[in-house]
């Protein structure tokens, strides 16, 4: 029982050292500013213990406090007891105790160690592209493989190139109908770990409300073959409808965030820019903020600079922030300066350091998204393709197979047997292409709610696809009829 427990408490630690490493550049930046200003360490774990952003270094901070004040221990000394849990966190402490009891350079010191863990966050974050990049190399692979499977079942299971199932016999298309979308959706589940989203999800509820009535009238027309040769047509409709409002919101949402990272960036340039000309700390806000050109970002930037002319204080201000804005970065970054500020206005170099830090994680940002755009087009491309030759093929094959039957009865029946198969095909690409889009969406901007324009793209192309297949605009069978 000892061993197991001892286990337990291991494999806890090891959670919780991850959890802060995960906040360990931020703590280090803020550290780092608030030393600059002149604040020592107790003072430091005062405020940190404020900011619910860093739960976990808050935790910790609120730990070291507590021994502080009721054992009446040393601050350093406790600082340097923390080292024993042996995480990074506990490192850094050690460190910082060092520079400050041998009387070196400790801002010199903290603004390596902000640098060196800004540099290690990089890594993770290119490290987190490339495994993306491998998720959807994968996907494209296995686009493939259900191709092949397509074409191997067709050609083996139809009259006149293969053999036909028995009556008792389970038809393998049957089987492999649900490949593509079942593929999908497990690539889906992959992708939720990899790309963390930094705009919410949409309702799901309203986008069940919105969607599923036309997906219901679509599947329960089918069966009924009110309109047999549109049952493709009314069912790709209804998957665009279905997306169209939560793409339209969440473009809004997503175009937000964007602007929110980039004009957030420049506020903090502008603040420190106006400080070195000699301007007080609020008033180089409300000037920074007051700017029309931060897109959709402006309401929220003008909100913070009216609300500095009426008086408001600063902590009312984070709170209306917070309130329109959800990414962590923008709210650390905004909820540094006004520690800063209430501190004591902050001299130059804090200032411009908090500068550097903001367009540095703005600039890791926006090379991970870059990174990752071409891998759209690619998989816009790969699925078209495969989506058109499975139908392709499949239509080819079967079409074949009927002509050079001589029996006409026989070939009626396949010929009939052939549109059933197209049409179930065409089912499976359509809801395929659907979450396929949810995919894309998934890996590009870190939400599934992103992916609903990318579906509405890649139902349009499959119904192309099944258009031009079906009207004869191109086919194999025609050519060699």
């Amino acid at each position: 029982m000892s061993f197991i427990k001892k286990h337990e408490e291991a494999d806890k630690k090891k959670k919780q050292n991850k959890k802060i490493q995960a906040e360990l550049p931020f703590f280090i930046t803020i550290v780092t500013l608030l030393a600059t200003s002149g604040f020592g360490p107790y003072t430091i774990f005062l405020k940190i213990k404020d900011m619910e952003l860093l739960p976990n270094v808050r935790l910790e901070s609120m730990r070291i406090l507590k021994r502080i004040d009721l054992l009446g221990k040393d601050p350093l000394i406790v600082m340097t007891e923390t080292n024993e849990r042996g995480s990074n966190f506990g490192d850094f402490l050690n460190g910082w105790v060092s520079a400050i009891q041998s009387g070196g350079d400790v801002v010199n010191y903290l603004t390596t160690k902000m640098n060196s863990a800004f540099e290690l966050y990089e890594s993770q974050q290119s490290e987190l592209a490339k495994k993306v990049e491998t998720v959807i190399e994968t996907y494209m692979t296995m686009q493939v493989v259900v191709l092949a499977v397509y074409i191997i079942i067709t050609a083996t299971s139809t009259d006149g190139v293969g053999s036909t199932p028995g009556p008792n016999d389970i038809d393998p298309l049957y089987l492999v109908i649900i490949m593509p979308p079942a593929v999908s959706a497990l690539f889906l589940v992959i992708a939720h770990k990899l790309n963390k989203s930094k705009v919410s999800e949409l309702d799901w509820k309203k986008i069940l409300m919105f969607g599923i009535p036309g997906i219901i009238v679509a599947a329960a027309l089918n069966p009924m073959s009110l309109l047999p040769d549109y049952n493709l047509y009314i069912l790709g409709a209804a998957l665009i409808v279905s997306a169209i409002w939560p793409a339209l919101k969440f473009k809004n949402k997503y175009q937000f965030s964007l602007d929110a990272q980039s004009g957030a960036t420049q506020i903090m340039r502008d603040v420190a820019e106006a400080r070195k000309a000699g301007l007080g700390p609020e008033k180089c806000v409300i000037r920074s903020t007051k700017r029309k050109d931060y897109g959709l970002f402006n309401p929220v930037a003008n909100g913070v600079a009216n609300k500095l002319e009426w008086g408001m204080t600063l902590e009312d201000i984070f709170g209306f922030i917070k309130k329109e804005v959800n990414d962590f970065q923008i709210l650390i970054n905004f909820r540094v300066l006004f520690e800063i500020i209430s501190a004591g206005g902050g001299n130059v170099n804090t200032l411009n350091t908090l500068a550097g830090v903001a367009e540095k994680m703005h600039n890791i940002e926006k090379e991970k998204r870059e990174k990752l755009k071409p891998y759209v087009m690619v998989g816009f491309m790969l699925i078209a393709i495969t989506g058109f030759t499975t139908l392709l093929v499949i239509e080819s094959i079967t079409s074949l197979g009927s002509q050079l039957e001589e029996n006409e009865v026989k070939r009626a029946a396949l010929e009939l047997e052939s549109k059933s198969r197209f049409e179930l095909l065409g089912i499976a690409i359509l809801v395929q292409s659907w979450i396929s889009g949810l995919f894309l969406g998934k890996i590009t901007t870190g939400s599934y709610s992103g992916g609903f324009m990318y579906s509405i793209f890649l139902v349009g192309i499959s119904i192309g696809a099944i258009v031009i297949i079906q009207m004869k605009i191109f086919s194999v069978s025609a050519i060699f009829g």
